[in-house]
């Protein structure tokens, strides 16, 4: 299995191509974007430099809840590394950090992530997002 998400990303540049955004999204490194569709939770793009979030939010007695919430890497070679994921019940899964100047890989997370993200990857499309 590879590591990183194509499927996600090619998902988040159409959305956000629809959206009008992606121009803006790919030139800058700070990016925030929400998306609001009826029946279905909001989805919030956000890039901070290599940093991507790809996260659904509901509002739970005023508290924004994420449901699930995704955190990517941005490689060098354009692809997205799954980082993170997290989950409404607050479940957090981590697939690679830096400690001590160190980097660090979980390969199960990796491929959890990637399978997770295909997965909602598929959802959205279907979903007319």
């Amino acid at each position: 299995m590879k590591p990183h998400s194509s499927e996600m990303k090619n998902a988040i540049i159409a959305i956000l191509r629809k959206h009008g955004q992606l121009e803006r999204f790919l030139g800058s490194e700070e990016f925030h974007y929400r998306i609001e569709k009826p029946n279905f939770l909001p989805l919030v793009v956000e890039r901070h430099e290599r940093q991507l979030t790809v996260t659904h939010y509901r509002n739970e007695n005023g508290d924004l809840i994420a449901d699930p919430d995704m955190e990517f890497l941005l490689g060098a070679d354009g692809e997205w590394y799954p980082v993170a994921l997290q989950l409404w019940n607050g479940s957090y899964y981590r697939a690679r950090w830096s400690e001590d100047g160190k980097e660090f890989i979980n390969p199960k997370q990796i491929r959890e992530q990637v399978s997770f993200a295909r997965m909602w990857a598929r959802n959205l499309k279907e979903q007319g997002w």
